[in-house]
């Protein structure tokens, strides 16, 4: 779950280089078809283009980057792409209220909550 983080720090950051192809909000400018998304929505779908699939060889990861918590009975063999948009959204949500207090910044805050792996943990409120 934490590279799912990683993956939304990279993509806030990184969004002005990412290239939105999406039929449904590309127009003339596709690039700029990101910019007229929700902020949350443009989280998940830079999550989903760094991320990447995650198959069985990545366990204990599957679908976007969900880290398998005990008890979980989630497969990557058998999970959709349904399933896993899902799954996605409901670990940035959950995050994000975490980090509700913040404000506008609770969607970055998720996204660098793993103070193990973040380069700079100073920063971290713990």
């Amino acid at each position: 779950m934490m590279r799912v983080f990683m993956a939304i720090l990279c993509s806030l950051l990184t969004v002005c280089s990412v290239s939105a192809r999406d039929s449904r909000h590309e127009g003339t400018d596709g690039q700029a078809a990101i910019y007229r998304l929700p902020p949350f929505e443009r989280a998940v779908r830079c999550t989903k283009y760094f991320e990447g699939w995650h198959s069985e060889k990545h366990h204990p990861y599957v679908g976007y980057g969900h880290r398998l918590q005990p008890g979980e009975r989630y497969s990557a063999r058998t999970m959709t792409k349904r399933q896993a948009d899902a799954l996605l959204r409901k670990d940035l949500r959950k995050f994000c209220a975490m980090f509700r207090q913040f404000g506008k910044d609770s969607l970055l805050l998720s996204e660098i909550s793993d103070n193990k792996s973040y380069p700079n943990q100073n920063i971290i409120p713990t």
